[in-house]
Parts: C-alpha cells; sequence; structure tokens
C-alpha cells in the first residue's frame, strides 16, 4: 500500500488466543513529521526507521501502550494524546490534549474526535494529501483472522473476514446523541480511502463502505 507522504509500519499483536494485526502510521508533513498510534510491539529498531518523529500520537486511550517506547526513541517529539491521558501515563510528559488543545496541523492532517466516548476518547484523522480517513478501533477489516478465539471474537462483535462497525466499540457510548454529531461529521467529510488501525486499508471505495457499514448499524451516514 502506497499513499502520498505516508508510510506504513505493520506489526502484529500476538497471543495463545488471537494474533491482532496493528498499523502504526507515519505522516510526513511540510513542516512536521507525526508517528500515529505507536504499536505496543515495535522495536527500537523499527522506531528509529519511522525518521525525525517530530510529534507522537496517541488516538485514543486504548491505543497508548507504545507511547513510552516511541517516546523514549524521539525524546524531542511531543507528546499527543486524548483527554485522560496524563492521569493513564503520568510519568511521561504530554504536549497537549487531542480534544482540547489547538491541533497545529489541521490544515494537512485534519483532527476529528468521536464524542460520547469517556473511556476511549478516540479520535480520527483525516489525510489531506492522501484523501485517507484513519480510524482505530470504529472499524475492522481483517479477512483472515488468526487464532483459537479470532472467530469467536470477531463474530461476536460483527466483523469476522469483513469490514464492519465493531460491535465492542460501540458499547463504549455513553453519549449517543454526541457520538452520532461526530458520526454525521464524519461521514460528511470528503475522503477516499478508509484506513483502520486493524485489518486491511479499504482503498478507491473507502467512503461508500464505510457510509454503509454505519448504516449497518443504524448510524447517520
Amino acid at each position: 500500500m502506497a499513499l502520498p507522504q505516508t508510510r506504513f509500519i505493520e506489526t502484529t499483536l500476538r497471543s495463545p488466543l488471537m494474533q491482532l494485526p496493528v498499523r502504526t502510521v507515519v505522516f510526513e508533513l511540510e513542516k512536521a513529521r507525526v508517528l500515529l498510534s505507536p504499536a505496543s510491539v515495535l522495536t527500537a529498531e523499527q522506531l528509529q526507521e519511522a525518521g525525525p518523529v517530530t510529534d507522537i500520537v496517541a488516538p485514543s486511550l486504548m491505543h497508548t501502550a507504545g507511547m513510552k517506547a516511541a517516546a523514549k526513541a524521539h525524546p524531542t517529539a511531543r507528546l499527543w494524546g486524548p483527554v485522560g491521558v496524563r492521569k493513564k501515563l503520568p510519568e511521561l510528559t504530554w504536549h497537549g490534549q487531542l480534544d482540547g488543545d489547538p491541533w497545529p496541523f489541521e490544515r494537512e492532517l485534519s483532527l476529528h474526535p468521536l464524542q460520547g466516548l469517556p473511556k476511549l476518547r478516540e479520535s480520527a484523522f483525516l489525510h489531506t494529501a492522501s484523501k485517507a480517513l484513519y480510524l482505530t478501533d470504529m472499524v475492522f477489516n481483517i479477512p483472515e483472522p488468526k487464532g483459537l478465539a479470532a472467530w469467536l471474537f470477531f463474530r461476536t462483535f460483527g466483523t469476522y473476514r469483513r469490514f464492519a462497525v465493531s460491535k465492542l466499540f460501540l458499547r463504549y457510548v455513553k453519549d449517543w446523541p454526541a457520538f452520532e454529531d461526530s458520526i454525521a461529521k464524519l461521514a460528511a467529510l470528503d475522503f477516499q480511502h478508509v484506513i483502520p488501525s486493524h485489518g486491511d486499508a479499504v482503498l478507491n471505495e473507502g467512503k461508500p463502505r464505510l457510509l454503509a457499514a454505519l448504516r449497518e448499524r443504524q448510524l447517520p451516514a
């Protein structure tokens, strides 16, 4: 997969019951290099290969496990995370909160917090140059799940061998009007590709397929 000004680092989180693909992304912006969602299994070598990173982003409270190693590999980089991340990882020095402080890359990598999820605080990102929308745990797209429990896990949450909105993710919604308003705004964005953290990217047909997945869960699209 090749997209403008973007590099991907593909890893797998392995357990006895399931293997979960995890995607880390490097955006080469005009005056910055942003490392999005560093995986917990990234090696020191992989982190160095990301280049001179200026900013490291945890897009959700569920995707913070790789932040310590990433910050160690790139000690001058600014750290960004959702509300609650300072409490979760107080040992790190956080530059800003994604849904509270000004985001400096709005023109090239716009930020779209998903409201109504106090335990997740997930944010989506739209990369302007590639017209790619980046989602963390809202959608999965793993055509060949691996592991003894993979069938049960993905079948239970409606994502077995298919691109779909995770029913597990929706269990975290506490404020449905706020969440649905965020989803409506997300659906109105101009994007062509959808890049999930877990599973295959949906290229070229990303928007119609995401809208169909949202409608399947009775979400505004």
